[in-house]
Order: C-alpha cells, then sequence, then structure tokens
C-alpha cells in the first residue's frame, strides 16, 4: 500500500482522460491512498481492512453508515457532489422499528442524515461503500485479477528467463498479446456457435 501514490501520479501522468475511480484491494486502504486519488479528482474505491480499526465514531457502523437513534443502520439513498444522504430504515421499509418514525422525526419523509465524504476520505465513499453500485466497481477489479493470474500461471510470467527490465517488460507486453488474441479468438468462435 506505500506505493499507491507513486504509482496513482504515475497513471495520471500516462492519460489525458479523466479517471474517475482507483479499484484497489484491502491491502491499500490507508488514508494516504485516499488522499491521493481526490488529489486526481478520483474516488478511491477499497474495502476497509478491519484488522487493526478501532472503533467507528458513535453512531456510525464501521462501513460508514449512520445509525438511527434505535441503532438500525440507515438505508443509503444516493448522493449530492460529495454529500451522501441516509434515511429512516423504517421509512424506507428496511426494519420495523418498535418506536416507528416518530422517536426520530415528525416528518413523513423520515429523519434525513446527510454526511460530506470529505471529513473521512476513508471511511466516506462516493458512491457509499457497500452500495450496489460500490460492488459492481469493485467487482471489475477481480476481472484484472483473473488476467493478472492467467499470465501468472499460464503464459510464465512468474518464472521468467529473462533479465534486464526492459527484456522483462517486452516479455510481459507479448504476454499481455498473447492473452488479448485468446480472449478475441474465444469470443469469434462462441459468436459462430451461436449464429450456428
Amino acid at each position: 500500500g506505500d506505493v499507491a501514490p507513486q504509482l496513482i501520479e504515475q497513471v495520471k501522468s500516462c492519460t489525458n482522460s479523466k479517471i474517475d475511480f482507483l479499484i484497489m484491494d484491502g491491502g491499500y486502504d490507508q488514508l494516504k491512498n485516499y488522499e491521493s486519488a481526490k488529489n486526481i479528482g478520483a474516488q478511491a474505491i477499497i474495502p476497509l481492512n478491519l484488522r487493526n480499526e478501532k472503533e467507528p465514531p458513535e453512531g456510525i457502523a464501521s462501513n460508514g453508515t449512520p445509525r438511527c437513534s434505535m441503532g438500525y443502520e440507515m438505508t443509503y439513498w444516493g448522493a449530492n457532489k460529495d454529500q451522501l444522504k441516509f434515511r429512516c430504515p423504517h421509512a424506507t421499509g428496511k426494519v420495523d422499528c418498535p418506536l416507528g418514525m416518530a422517536a426520530c422525526s415528525s416528518s413523513n419523509y423520515g429523519m434525513v442524515v446527510k454526511i460530506n465524504v470529505n471529513k473521512d476520505l476513508r471511511r466516506y465513499s462516493n458512491p457509499h461503500r457497500d452500495s450496489k453500485r460500490w460492488k459492481e466497481l469493485y467487482n471489475e477489479r477481480t476481472s484484472v485479477e483473473r488476467c493478472n493470474s492467467r499470465m501468472k500461471s499460464y503464459l510464465t510470467a512468474n518464472s521468467l528467463h529473462v533479465w534486464g527490465i526492459d527484456k522483462v517488460k517486452t516479455h510481459i507486453y507479448l504476454n499481455a498479446i498473447v492473452l488479448l488474441v485468446s480472449a478475441l479468438a474465444m469470443a469469434k468462435e462462441s459468436k459462430k456457435q451461436q449464429t450456428a
């Protein structure tokens, strides 16, 4: 996780495109990595590594979801720029609160809590951590991991017989080309079988 800020800067310097999300595994769950992502205008999508976690702030679940006055996790209700919106879980039908909505709000809409993601870049994320969209984004990382695994297992990226950074880069690029050509060939064959 210590090299991520430099890698993020390298990635940003190599592209003119806007980077919206940087998806990393739990080993990169350090505040400096979230700050580096924010500095280039991106959102870091990193699962919380709770091994050395202290208690979250009172009224907040470890994933950043606020809790209502009865202790239930509130329902994520979207975001507006840097503001995450959460609603009463009873009002949204997620729980059957014994006190109903009257205990925390006189509104028919139920209690609403808004949290600015900049308050704690590590704990709060837009999209909200554990939301459907957050999970979809994080699942994209697994496809990259599968490609890395194929390159290591089947294309000998783990047992190189060349020396020097330029030769290693060439070997890895050739592996990536083989992987892409294989995927294209399989997709073409699959399309043929579907039309037959």
